[in-house]
């Protein structure tokens, strides 16, 4: 009988452990969700104005090819669909939205500009080319580099049988890297 109450006793005591350990790691999992939340915030508000100028740019090359037939004029009106979506999450939407909105942006952007380079019909027109030139300079891969290590610490920070619990209870939603990609090689002038 004594051995049983010790036990009972034994039980308790690690049932209450086991509540404070809980709660003390949802306490301290709060604050570093928060923290790592705030970085991501600040780095996409770093890299999102990027963002905006180097789609107007994309817009404009856009526009450049929009009179072209073909498997261009296809990718063209799909950009313009993508852009137009950029252009409503950026205003109203979440940075994961906004992220996942970029990301289709920055895929058709590559492809726009792979059939582009490939096009011979196309590779002639000097407004296209000046055009994608300022496109391509306007780069946001360091950015998009710094902003996706922002967002892997976030995403270690919600990692975990406890903190993802945490994560989920308190809204902290996983948010999506940018995918800028490596640039279009243009081919060499003949």
């Amino acid at each position: 009988m004594h051995v049983l109450r010790v036990v009972r006793v034994l039980l308790v005591v690690l049932v209450v452990a086991a509540v404070v350990g809980a709660g003390s790691s949802v306490l301290s999992a709060r604050p570093d969700l928060e923290s790592a939340k705030r970085d991501v915030d600040s780095s996409w508000a770093t890299i999102a104005p990027a963002l905006d100028e180097r789609y107007l740019q994309l817009a404009a090359v856009n526009d450049e090819l929009k009179p072209i037939p073909g498997p261009v004029h296809t990718l063209v009106g799909q950009t313009d669909t993508a852009l137009a979506h950029w252009r409503d999450v950026r205003k109203h939407g979440s940075v994961a939205t906004q992220v996942e909105a970029a990301n289709d942006v920055e895929a058709l952007a590559r492809r726009l500009l792979a059939t582009e380079a490939a096009s011979p019909r196309v590779r002639t027109d000097a407004a296209l080319l000046l055009a994608v030139g300022k496109y391509d300079d306007m780069s946001t891969h360091q950015a998009a580099v710094d902003f996706n290590q922002t967002v892997e610490s976030y995403e270690h920070e919600r990692r975990g049988p406890l903190r993802a619990v945490v994560a989920s209870v308190l809204g902290d939603s996983s948010i999506p890297t940018l995918d800028t990609g490596p640039p279009v090689q243009q081919p060499a002038s003949s």
